[in-house]
């Protein structure tokens, strides 16, 4: 399923020093297997979600020019597309609930210096 005009999101976008990276991903496949609980792409029960999906890349000098090499930073961006427009009300309210959680806030909010968009629209898709 693809994501449609209307529907609310997550992203996060992170900013992470390369010695950081392991701490930083350990937290992110906390989140994953909590979501992997939580969370469906089929609507059986659980919070129901369009797509999640996190990506990984070295932060470049220039995006335009590659060859300036890298900053040191690696980008991390953790993208949630919900079904229904409640449904990162009730991420948030399970999410608190999790053991985890204050971990995974305070590394969201720690290095989210890109951008973090708490309920964000999807304005533009390919499903209109």
């Amino acid at each position: 399923m693809a994501s449609k005009n209307g529907q609310i999101t997550f992203n996060c976008g992170l900013v992470v020093p390369a010695d950081k990276a392991e701490e930083v991903e350990k937290v992110l496949s906390m989140h994953e297997g909590w979501m992997r609980e939580n969370h469906s792409l089929d609507a059986d029960g659980k919070i129901h979600l369009v797509d999640y999906y996190v990506t990984k890349s070295k932060q470049l000098n220039n995006p335009l020019d590659p060859s300036e090499g890298t900053t040191g930073n690696i980008l991390y961006s953790i993208n949630e597309t919900y079904v229904e427009k409640d449904g990162l009300d009730q991420h948030m309210q399970k999410g608190m609930q999790f053991e985890h959680f204050p971990k995974i806030v305070e590394t969201f909010l720690g290095y989210g210096k890109a951008f973090v968009v708490m309920g964000g629209t999807v304005i533009h898709s390919m499903e209109g």
